[in-house]
């Protein structure tokens, strides 16, 4: 397992279907300070070949498949604790996730959903890894 960031392997990253990934540097440390404040988090789904974005009924320009320079830009998080995916704690991700992302940068893409939150910083589209 290659460690990126603090608290991130690649493989969290991966693909589930051809297990590629590349996230990009941004996205890996606000998750990792997120990871600093919130306790143990988890990707669900970050890396999208075009074949696993269209099984999972991903959009055709999703954050979540390779950009032109094949960096990842979003991921679907959760809490590794199963007992704080619901309710409050997914509030409280979400609101973590969205001031830390705001500080990195005024273009990012943030979503509620029932059981995770998906953050994405589609400000790089396009940009040099540098």
């Amino acid at each position: 397992m290659a460690q990126i960031g603090k608290y991130f392997t690649s493989e969290e990253f991966a693909c589930s279907c051809c297990k590629k990934t590349a996230p990009s540097t941004r996205l890996v440390s606000i998750l990792d300070t997120a990871r600093a404040q919130l306790g143990p988090l988890r990707i669900n789904s970050s890396y999208r070949c075009v074949t696993h974005n269209a099984h999972v009924g991903g959009a055709a320009n999703s954050m979540h498949l390779p950009q032109d320079d094949g960096r990842v830009l979003a991921a679907d998080v959760t809490y590794v604790d199963s007992t704080k995916r619901h309710g409050e704690h997914i509030l409280r991700l979400y609101i973590t996730l969205e001031s830390i992302a705001r500080r990195f940068s005024e273009n990012y893409g943030i979503g509620l959903y029932g059981n995770f939150v998906h953050i994405d910083t589609r400000g790089e589209v396009n940009r040099s890894m540098a």
